[in-house]
């Protein structure tokens, strides 16, 4: 199979903005410039990620992936308070090709099977965001706001088990930082994963994508720092 390099643009208000652990957000610029140029550099996917959807309970990506998805002729994936078959619905119809679900995955797990059910397995992606704590990994939602008492390889394999077609698996401890990925996260993850399954969170150069993709089963990089910068 062939290995995927992906974009992250996270989202907020309309704007790129990048943190660290997932916090602490700047303002770097219009998504649109960024994508485009991602595009034109023969970018694999892009993901759309409305950082603050889940705490203000919202989905406001619609008008930026319309407008993104007609200069952008790559795959789109977006992420951010999706939280019913008519959100899945809207994104879709604004010209993503999958979404991505988190907080709603945890909070209603019919949801997704409904989700699988109505769209199909290959238009459903799970976002997991992982902090390793003790020398576990936990589940958190919210952009790593609130932590979730659940193992995140337990939750691997409940996710498979309902139907959906990739994983984005983030890990908190290395987002933002280009300190490479955490390769016992990736490969344990992959050992279990039975479906698609991508890397993000600590990208610095093109040695740490080769280094993940070498050394765990990942089917794909997740990039955003280290493009944006």
């Amino acid at each position: 199979l062939i290995k995927r390099i992906i974009a992250r643009l996270d989202i907020k208000n309309n704007f790129l903005v990048k943190g660290m652990h997932l916090e602490g957000l700047r303002i770097l610029g219009y998504p649109e410039l960024f994508s485009k140029k991602y595009f034109e550099e023969g970018i694999d996917e892009i993901i759309f990620q409305d950082v603050v959807a889940s705490l203000y309970k919202r989905n406001q990506l619609s008008s930026l992936t319309n407008k993104i998805s007609n200069n952008t002729f790559v795959p789109i994936i977006v992420g951010g308070g999706i939280r019913s078959i008519n959100d899945i619905k809207e994104t879709l119809v604004n010209g993503a090709d999958r979404v991505s679900i988190n907080t709603a995955a945890i909070e209603n797990k019919k949801f997704i099977k409904e989700a699988v059910e109505t769209f199909g397995s290959s238009t459903i992606c799970i976002s997991i965001e992982t902090l390793k704590i003790n020398n576990k990994y936990k589940i958190f939602t919210d952009s790593g706001r609130t932590e979730i008492n659940t193992d995140t390889f337990d939750w691997i394999k409940e996710v498979q088990d309902l139907g959906v077609g990739e994983i984005i698996l983030t890990s908190i401890n290395n987002e933002g930082t280009g300190k490479g990925y955490d390769l016992n996260l990736y490969e344990k993850a992959s050992k279990i994963s039975n479906i698609s399954l991508l890397a993000h969170g600590g990208a610095r150069n093109p040695s740490d994508v080769y280094e993940v993709f070498s050394k765990t089963g990942v089917d794909g990089a997740v990039i955003a720092s280290a493009f944006h910068f």
